[in-house]
């Protein structure tokens, strides 16, 4: 039993002699890893949701710098010049991800809420139609295209689509909601002003919560130049 005993130990000695030694992490005193893009991305997030917009642009920056092709650069970066009310900024922000990746649904669903966030009910219902297009089976591009195409008045489309996601009761609820929302769109000129955000943010709202649509909050920070 006893040279069974050395013997396995023997070869466990052996085999950790021979494993290559590894870089020392962080808490042995070795180099820090990079930090990964979705680090970065939560890091911003949490940053913005405590009002640090400035810092969480920073983060942002770096993304855009260290991983220009990962998604969470453009829409964490838009959320955060959302929070400070800089719609256009944002939009801008989402473009540069769309050079990139020009059928990216993400990006064209997110820049549709930009754009409905800046009364500009046109280029919103098309950025939601090119991102059903790409995937029709995802239900927040569904109710978002839905949610437009109410707003526009189109109501047989609305209804159409809207009836894949919700029942028919919520359907009619919505479409509701959305009448009651048309004349902010209407008296609100296509701009991507804090003002016109601002006015017409309430309803646009209502009729997206109503349509379970996802909305990027509302606020800033990277440089969308």
């Amino acid at each position: 039993m006893r040279n069974a005993f050395l013997l396995t130990a023997y070869l466990l000695l052996a085999a950790c002699q021979a494993t290559p030694e590894q870089s020392k992490d962080w808490f042995d005193g070795g180099d820090m890893q990079p930090a990964s893009a979705q680090t970065l991305q939560l890091t911003a997030r949490v940053l913005a949701s405590k009002g640090e917009t400035t810092k969480a642009g920073y983060l942002i920056n770096r993304m855009l710098t260290d991983f220009p092709d990962y998604v969470g650069t453009y829409t964490e970066g838009a959320e955060v010049l959302l929070i400070e009310g800089r719609v256009n900024e944002a939009i801008k922000w989402i473009d540069r991800g769309l050079t990139r990746m020009p059928e990216q649904p993400v990006l064209l669903n997110n820049r549709g809420v930009c754009h409905l966030l800046a009364a500009d009910l046109d280029q919103a219902a098309s950025d939601f139609a090119q991102a059903y297009r790409l995937d029709p089976d995802d239900a927040e591009y569904v109710a978002n295209l839905a949610l437009a195409r109410a707003l526009q008045g189109q109501e047989q489309e609305a209804t159409h689509l809207w009836s894949r996601v919700l029942d028919s009761e919520q359907v009619e609820s919505n479409l509701q909601i959305a009448r009651d929302s048309r004349a902010s769109f209407r008296t609100a000129a296509p701009s991507g002003g804090r003002a016109v955000a601002q006015t017409t943010s309430a309803s646009v709202q209502e009729a997206a919560d109503s349509g379970k649509t996802r909305q990027i909050d509302s606020a800033s920070g990277p440089d969308p130049r």
